[in-house]
């Protein structure tokens, strides 16, 4: 294929008295928080576009999914784009064409519009978590890898609380594009340092494109990704669902398959030979669910049941995100000293507590104890996530640190998609079996029943209503209060599901080592 021959110059101004490793996690940090916070901020804009656009929900769900899919697609690639074209080239790239992309998102005149922009947005920024890991992995020394991925994994816990917060303020103060367009200024602050700063990264010659991979695992990831989106509205019995579950995890079997027997493979799987990577990556697919369980349920639960705004929801969990920026930095320096298996576990175990006791929440909980509760969960996360990533990362090979990083990443997405998916089914699931519960329950003959429906026809009698009126009423009142009750006991019911899975993690955690680090022994984990 054409070889990509644009010649970069090499930049001529640093930052001086700063480790080269310092001045490049500035830039990805730039481009990773970019992309991140943007994932999460357009789903309050969501219902905004729907209004002015007067479009379906079906349809306008393709500003998100259709990002997802993007994703889905361009992650698979990054290594091999990474390897051949070399790294900063194509983080340029990426970010320019996340930069356009939104440019396009806010100038778009219809759904479909959005949708196409949001497409073409998702292809850079499905690119830039990926470079970003690559970049640290490359440049950062062994023994300051934990404290220097600790600082990079903050976008991924600060972006999912800061973009509800600031989305509902640009949606309700100034106008759904600025969504968009705010990324304009920063993508150009982030092209401009990483123009400067950036070193290129040693490309390898005559690497084939494995095409099959590609195929397979755009459209198997792709059609995996939706169906776990639509899950929850469609059913899991659905026949559409079915459909794009099962061909998807067909795609993935042939796709699995063709890397493995590819010489030259789009993604290297053989990388699951290692313990220390297969170990790290089941748990980081815990603490992923255990994640999601809070970043998915609690806004629902303060939105829709406590009654509060995004930008008080997002302030409310502020602490939570605030809690994984102190202690992240610290776990990571410690990992540098310790090892992962004494950060992780202990981790877990918290994490696993402070979950439990979310599952105690209800109405009447008080925003102090709140706060409290998700400090805890904020300090486990910090504790527990860049450890399980850097050390998966520490295994490979320098060779392999891009396809890795690919892998890695999109093993995330699928894990979020799969977390998000499987908590909103169960929280559904859980609140239409306590719903028909209360309804045996509640009887007309208990104490509490009559007092209740006693009390609203007095009142509304009183008022001017009919008896018939006032008693109907009444019923109204009491299905309202079931249904409410209904959903507190199934948030409580995720949340303790959540903790469970948290304590699975502690199995994998016990039986991590440190000591297979390939740059440290030499031992390449997999064959190259």
């Amino acid at each position: 294929m054409a070889r990509f021959s644009l010649s970069l110059p090499r930049p001529h101004r640093r930052l001086h008295g700063l480790p080269y490793y310092w001045q490049a996690l500035i830039v990805v940090m730039i481009g990773s928080f970019m992309a991140m916070l943007d994932a999460t901020v357009v789903n309050i804009a969501l219902p905004r576009i729907i209004t002015v656009f007067n479009a379906p929900v079906d349809a306008a769900q393709f500003v998100l999914t259709g990002y997802m899919i993007a994703l889905a697609i361009i992650m698979p690639a990054t290594g091999y784009l990474s390897d051949t074209f070399g790294t900063k080239r194509i983080y340029l790239v990426s970010m320019l064409l996340f930069t356009v992309g939104s440019l396009f998102c806010g100038l778009s005149w219809s759904v479909e519009s959005l949708v196409l922009a949001r497409i073409f947005q998702g292809l850079g920024g499905g690119m830039m978590m990926p470079l970003g890991m690559t970049v640290i992995f490359k440049t950062v020394p062994l023994e300051k890898r934990g404290l220097v991925t600790g600082v990079f994994g903050l976008p991924l816990l600060f972006a999912p609380v800061f973009g509800p917060t600031l989305g509902g303020y640009i949606v309700e103060y100034i106008s759904w594009r600025f969504i968009f367009t705010l990324n304009l200024p920063i993508g150009a602050l982030g092209l401009f340092l990483g123009w400067i700063l950036l070193r290129e990264t040693e490309r390898i010659p005559d690497l084939g494109f494995d095409l099959r991979g590609f195929l397979l695992a755009g459209s198997g990831f792709g059609a995996t990704f939706y169906g776990l989106s639509q899950a929850p509205d469609w059913g899991w019995g659905a026949e559409k669902t079915v459909a794009l579950l099962a061909g998807g995890g067909v795609l993935l079997v042939l796709w699995v398959a063709v890397e493995l027997t590819e010489s030259q493979p789009l993604v290297e799987l053989r990388v699951f030979r290692n313990g220390t990577y297969a170990l790290a990556t089941s748990i980081n697919f815990i603490v992923t669910l255990g994640m999601f369980s809070s970043m998915l349920l609690l806004p629902l639960f303060l939105q829709n049941f406590r009654g509060l705004g995004a930008m008080e929801t997002g302030l409310l969990m502020l602490p939570q995100a605030l809690a994984s920026g102190l202690v992240m930095p610290i776990s990571g320096q410690l990992f540098d000293k310790i090892g992962p298996r004494p950060l992780i576990v202990s981790g877990l175990l918290l994490l696993a507590y402070a979950t439990w006791q979310l599952g105690g929440l209800d109405l009447t909980t008080s925003d102090a104890a709140m706060r409290d509760i998700l400090i805890m969960r904020g300090a486990a996360m910090g504790l527990i996530m860049m450890p399980a990533m850097t050390v998966a990362m520490n295994t490979l090979p320098p060779s392999l640190i891009a396809r890795g990083s690919s892998l890695t990443n999109v093993l995330r997405q699928l894990f979020g998609a799969f977390g998000t998916a499987i908590f909103v089914t169960l929280l559904q699931t859980r609140q239409t079996y306590h719903q028909a519960m209360l309804s045996q329950a509640v009887t007309p003959d208990l104490p509490g029943v009559r007092q209740t429906l006693a009390g609203v026809q007095q009142y509304l009698v009183a008022h001017g209503a009919t008896l018939a009126q006032a008693k109907a009423a009444g019923v109204m009142v009491l299905y309202k209060q079931m249904a409410m009750r209904a959903a507190v006991l199934s948030f409580e019911d995720c949340f303790v599901v959540a903790a469970a899975v948290c304590l699975f993690g502690i199995v994998p955690a016990v039986f991590l080592r440190s000591s297979g680090v390939a740059r440290r022994t030499g031992r390449p984990m997999a064959p190259e």
